[in-house]
């Protein structure tokens, strides 16, 4: 089988730093995370060019990897190149421009990271033009790809606990758009649901912050609190809590992935549903990275679309959950509905000097 011509555009740490900076430091099911070593360690893509827009980065990652084809311009990599796979590991700003010209150029499948936009109204766009031009998406959110939430996934679909009642995330005390792209997404995914009831956000700013006449804010606050309601009555909560674990409240007991997936837990409540009667632990066989299963399954479902890793669906959910945290933090933290949320209401994702 012929390789697909693949690029990766955006260099930093989720782009193309070595994973060796976090060897011995994270769980297993996560290196290699960056998208160009993802992309080197897939045999069904070539990499075929790099781009950023920082000079020196761009000629470090080349010499480090041994990668001839450079830019600085997207437009032109895109267009010499012709990459059926792309990756998109930039500021949020720019991503829309990329994406939109990436679409609208002959690249099928694009795989970029979060959050998607800036904006309720610019996730709409992407996904339109995405498939109006039949380009597969594909979204950084890594937990849905490793290979311990997929497993307590299963435990929850197989009944043995009960039905799924309400999703804890514990992510420590943190940035909006920085780090709870992720919590909302695993809130989707084990939720099984994009059709939210309710949005109910606390958020604080870490720097001065005006909501001007245009909708604006440049921030990325500070999440204190923050509560979802789907549909389907499945309750998920954001709390403060370090440890980056994430609890799975069933009818029938508890699922608990501790630490970005280094453990799983089954505790199952005994007769009276308030006392853990057993507990055990789980342990996965983990094959690949989360970023290499997300690649890898991109590229099976360009024949198989039902099997997409995530849907456009769940990606623009994401944003609206995203957006309507700090909306309802903006408005009291009273429960508010999807529809009541500006769709204009830009979050810059600005955290003192940088950006989201």
């Amino acid at each position: 089988m012929e390789k697909l011509k693949a690029a990766v555009i955006g260099l930093g740490k989720m782009g193309a730093e070595p994973s060796t900076r976090l060897k011995g430091k994270i769980p297993k099911g996560w290196l290699p995370i960056s998208h160009l070593e993802s992309v080197i360690s897939n045999s069904k893509l070539e990499l075929k060019a790099i781009c950023d827009t920082d000079f020196a980065r761009l000629k470090y990652i080349s010499k480090l990897y041994k990668i001839k084809n450079t830019y600085e311009d997207y437009r032109k990599l895109i267009d010499d190149i012709s990459p059926y796979f792309l990756t998109i590991a930039t500021r949020t700003k720019i991503r829309y421009e990329i994406i939109k010209y990436a679409c609208e150029h002959g690249v099928k499948i694009i795989y970029f990271e979060k959050p998607i936009s800036n904006s309720i109204h610019q996730s709409a766009e992407i996904i339109k033009i995405a498939k109006t031009n039949n380009v597969i998406l594909g979204y950084g959110v890594n937990r849905r790809y490793h290979q311990t939430y997929r497993k307590a996934k299963k435990i929850i679909q197989s009944g043995l606990i009960g039905e799924l009642q309400q999703i804890t995330i514990e992510h420590g005390h943190s940035n909006l758009y920085w780090s709870h792209p992720h919590s909302v997404d695993l809130m989707l995914y084990f939720s099984d649901s994009i059709e939210i009831k309710y949005i109910q956000g606390n958020c604080s700013f870490i720097n001065n912050y005006e909501l001007d006449d245009d909708n604006f804010i440049d921030n990325d606050p500070l999440v204190n609190n923050a509560f979802i309601e789907f549909n389907n009555n499945i309750k998920g909560i954001i709390t403060q809590t370090k440890g980056t674990s994430t609890r799975l409240s069933c009818s029938k007991g508890i699922i608990t992935i501790y630490s970005d997936g280094k453990s799983l837990e089954i505790m199952e409540f005994d007769k009276t549903g308030y006392y853990i009667k057993d507990s055990e632990i789980i342990n996965i066989n983990i094959l690949k990275s989360s970023t290499e299963n997300a690649f890898e399954e991109l590229i099976n479902s360009v024949n198989n679309i039902e099997n997409l890793p995530i849907s456009p669906e769940e990606i623009h959910a994401g944003m609206v959950i995203l957006n309507g945290i700090l909306y309802s933090s903006l408005k009291g933290g009273i429960k508010i509905k999807s529809e009541e949320i500006p769709k204009n209401l830009i979050i810059s994702g600005k955290n003192l000097n940088l950006y989201a």
